[in-house]
């Protein structure tokens, strides 16, 4: 049995847990955003019928000390009800959790850019971040926590050690706690899928190759007829234009400037519209690759094509149509630019694009999970034996420390018990 990529693929926890198509994607955002509007109204109306009581038996106590002979309230007059807040919790539809999502996502590649990471950690914590919101809603947890730690633990992912008081360190008024505390919500959001495939690797593949045609070194695969000399000739003549009849041939060396062109082009849409889109989460990073690739050349993405599908295939009609799809969505956000953008437009594009995010970022402060606001809390919370307010009965606090002495003992039983210590005698 011959394995392919493609096959290889399949049996990895991204395609398996992580890729969706359009209708599926829609759902499950819509499905969490009703989960988190229903909870933060219900914590919401909780803590203001908690503050209500308290303003009640607050106010209850200014009155009798106001009717007391010879005592005065604050004001030196007959108490009185302060105002209390109510109204219906406005909270943030799905079209902007998704745009605030996107928002979080640019600021980890500026916060990836700022700490020095190589691009692969910046890039799996951004997807560890889309992953999270897809199941997790910004009015529950908030976006600069997650980001942050996302990015930490995309180093250890990728292999980058960095302590977590050296990370925190690169930031004012941040601690390790802080970094820590939403580590393990994240990844059990991530469901610990912590492998991300990424296409950088993929686009170097195909640079090198086209290299090699360019060069004459053609290997064709059983489909294709041509010679190295037939592919160099071919290669060396394509338009700059899709459309235009074939050109006049060119050096390798001229050739090459352009090779290099087209790398850079698609490197820089990978490494911004491809993270900062749903991209990962509908096509595989081939595609992906192939269709930055077509947004930097496409003669060119078209030649390469054809050295790997026939044209007359039906296969390559059905991936071409899916690759030009990934392209216009990779195209459709705004970091994309292409030599017909005008700066104009886009500087305005962006400054329009500023003001609805500080619009949404001001409706997010007042529809925010009051009980998820101090994540270190909650972590400390949470944590073994931990009870604080309520949080953790004390009887769960001594089943569990009855559940370790037992595990000791077993472990004495069969392992024996530790040895001493600072060659103290065993009593």
């Amino acid at each position: 049995m011959k394995l392919s990529e493609d096959d290889i693929y399949r049996t990895s926890t991204q395609y398996k847990h992580w890729s969706f198509t359009p209708a599926q994607l829609a759902a499950q955002r819509q499905k969490t955003n009703l989960v988190a509007a229903e909870r933060v109204k219900a914590n919401v109306a909780r803590q203001r019928a908690t503050r209500a009581k308290q303003l009640d038996t607050a106010s209850a106590s200014e009155s009798d000390r106001a009717n007391t002979p010879g005592i005065e309230n604050g004001n030196g007059e007959g108490g009185s009800t302060p105002a209390r807040p109510g109204g219906e919790v406005e909270c943030l539809t799905v079209a902007e959790e998704m745009k605030l999502v996107d928002v979080f996502c640019e600021r980890a590649l500026e916060l990836g850019a700022f700490c020095g990471f190589p691009i692969e950690v910046t890039a799996t914590g951004i997807q560890f971040l889309r992953r999270f919101y897809l199941y997790n809603s910004p009015m529950t947890y908030e976006g600069q926590n997650i980001s942050r730690t996302c990015i930490f633990l995309a180093n250890k992912t990728e292999g980058i050690h960095v302590t977590a008081e050296e990370y925190a360190a690169k930031f004012s008024n941040v601690t390790s706690d802080q970094v820590l505390a939403p580590e393990y919500l994240i990844v059990q959001a991530l469901r610990f899928n912590f492998d991300v495939r990424h296409p950088f690797r993929g686009l170097k593949g195909a640079h090198l190759e086209l290299w090699e045609i360019a060069k004459g070194k053609f290997a064709p695969l059983p489909h294709d007829s041509r010679t190295g000399e037939a592919a160099q000739a071919e290669m060396l003549a394509l338009p700059t234009k899709t459309g235009e009849p074939a050109g006049k041939r060119v050096s390798v060396n001229e050739f090459e400037k352009r090779l290099t062109a087209t790398y850079n082009a698609a490197s820089a849409v990978l490494k911004t519209a491809a993270l900062l889109t749903d991209a990962y989460f509908l096509y595989p990073p081939s595609q992906i690759m192939l269709a930055a690739h077509l947004l930097a050349d496409e003669p060119l993405t078209l030649f390469y094509l054809s050295t790997k599908l026939p044209p007359s295939s039906p296969i390559h009609a059905k991936l071409l149509s899916t690759i030009r799809a990934c392209a216009t969505l990779l195209s459709s956000h705004r970091s994309f630019t292409s030599s017909s953008t005008i700066k104009e437009e886009k500087e305005a594009r962006d400054k329009k694009e500023k003001s609805a995010v500080a619009a949404l970022i001001k409706k997010l402060r007042h529809c925010r999970d009051p009980d998820k606001l101090d994540l270190v809390q909650l972590n400390q919370a949470h944590k073994r034996d931990a009870v604080q307010d309520g949080s953790l009965e004390e009887q769960k606090a001594k089943r569990r420390k009855l559940e370790r002495e037992k595990a000791k003992k077993e472990a004495d039983d069969f392992w024996g018990p530790e040895l001493p210590k600072n060659g103290a005698k065993a009593g």
